[in-house]
């Protein structure tokens, strides 16, 4: 019989920005996008198979997360603010969340044949929470599984970012980690094209509201070769 996959969360945190965000960044406006969409996070989740050939403690593994997200987040300052009257970001330097989690189980059993419940658990908090709107922008999630893989689970705000804000974040988020250069810069400047509304905090009907309805879930898998060969391609022009 198979052992029940469990997920159990060792410790939380926050993590600050490397260095402190300039007075004159300190107040950063929404943009009309911004006010209106609904409250809730952007979510994602990445895999990372067991390097055999590069043992490196769990413990390590997760400082070195900790320490290159405090310095991502210096260049992502919203991220580490808190939404004040659906107006504005009070980039306050207040931080993001970091959980750290332990699974009783394999990556890649769970890769065979993945449970969404499952999956949900690999996220630091649900995507429908109301935090979204005043509370954390950012919570990530290292899920440690028993045979050295790694589950990243992140969450952030849908009030300040989008797919691609969220992918650019995780770009910047893994050069640091590496030890590269930063080569993207964040594009910031949404509500000087769309200029926010006289919204407050009084005005509910600001934001969109969200129907909870049944979805399929579907999964595409690609091996690697397939992976390899879509990349040479897009590369190739």
């Amino acid at each position: 019989m198979a052992q029940e996959m469990k997920i159990e969360i060792v410790k939380k945190e926050t993590i600050k920005p490397s260095a402190p965000t300039p007075h004159n960044l300190k107040s950063f406006k929404l943009s009309l996008l911004d006010q209106l969409v609904p409250v809730v996070y952007g979510p994602m989740v990445l895999f990372y198979p067991s390097n055999v050939s590069e043992v490196t403690l769990t413990e390590e593994r997760s400082h070195q997360l900790k320490k290159s997200l405090s310095e991502a987040l210096t260049r992502f300052y919203p991220l580490a603010g808190r939404i004040k009257d659906n107006l504005f970001i009070e980039c306050n330097d207040e931080g993001a969340v970091y959980v750290e989690a332990r699974v009783n189980a394999l990556l890649s059993n769970f890769l065979d044949q993945p449970n969404l419940e499952i999956l949900k658990l690999l996220l630091p908090i649900k995507v429908e929470s109301p935090e979204a709107g005043t509370g954390c922008l950012l919570l990530v999630q290292a899920s440690f599984f028993e045979c050295g893989g790694l589950a990243i689970g992140v969450c952030m705000s849908h009030k300040l970012a989008d797919a691609s804000t969220l992918s650019t974040f995780i770009k910047v988020w893994a050069a640091t980690a590496l030890g590269l250069g930063h080569t993207v810069v964040p594009d910031f400047s949404a509500a000087t094209r769309y200029p926010p509304g006289d919204f407050s905090a009084q005005s509910p009907a600001a934001a969109v509201e969200m129907k909870i309805v049944k979805c399929v879930t579907k999964r595409f898998v690609f091996d690697g070769p397939k992976m390899r060969a879509l990349k040479a391609k897009v590369t190739s022009g």
